[in-house]
């Protein structure tokens, strides 16, 4: 018995089939249409603050907050970039005034990070994280979430056996 002999696997040239046009049609003939529906729109309110950030000239980078605080935040942002008062002139005190705005608004430990170029890799609670541009400044803004002190118990308190 005389065995055919193969190339890499693949049969002899003499068994393929004679009219390939019609093998190439069948496979791609058996496969059924690909329909794909459009995306759907977003909500009015994210159409909203995106028009609202393109006006600014505002690039939101990452968002984990309701859109009613992130447009607070971005246009507080942008006026006090904009804002000519020499007591706010460094990032440090723009994020301070940031910081104390929504520290007063939205609750305690709010924490804003200003500046061209920082990384960070921060924790924060649901629903309190917003990092987006202005001009050339970035902006990061988080809470964290606030746990009362439980004090540890007083040494003084303590009675050691010294058995």
């Amino acid at each position: 018995m005389e065995r055919q002999r193969s190339y890499n696997g693949r049969r002899n040239i003499d068994e393929r089939p004679k009219n390939l046009s019609q093998c190439r049609l069948q496979r791609s003939s058996s496969l059924p249409p690909v329909a794909r529906a459009p995306p759907p729109p977003p909500p009015p309110n994210q159409l909203k603050l995106a028009a609202m950030a393109i006006d600014l000239n505002v690039r939101l980078r990452s968002a984990d907050m309701p859109l009613a605080m992130q447009e607070r935040a971005i246009r507080r942002a942008r006026a006090l970039v904009d804002a000519n008062n020499p007591g706010i002139t460094k990032p440090t005190q723009v994020a301070m005034c940031l910081k104390k705005e929504f520290d007063a608004l939205y609750g305690p430990a709010w924490h804003c990070i200003v500046g061209k170029s920082f990384g960070s890799f921060v924790t924060h609670a649901g629903g309190g994280f917003l990092y987006f541009s202005v001009d050339k400044l970035c902006f990061l803004l988080f809470k964290t979430e606030v746990r009362p002190l439980v004090k540890p118990p007083s040494l003084h308190r303590l009675k050691i056996n010294n058995a």
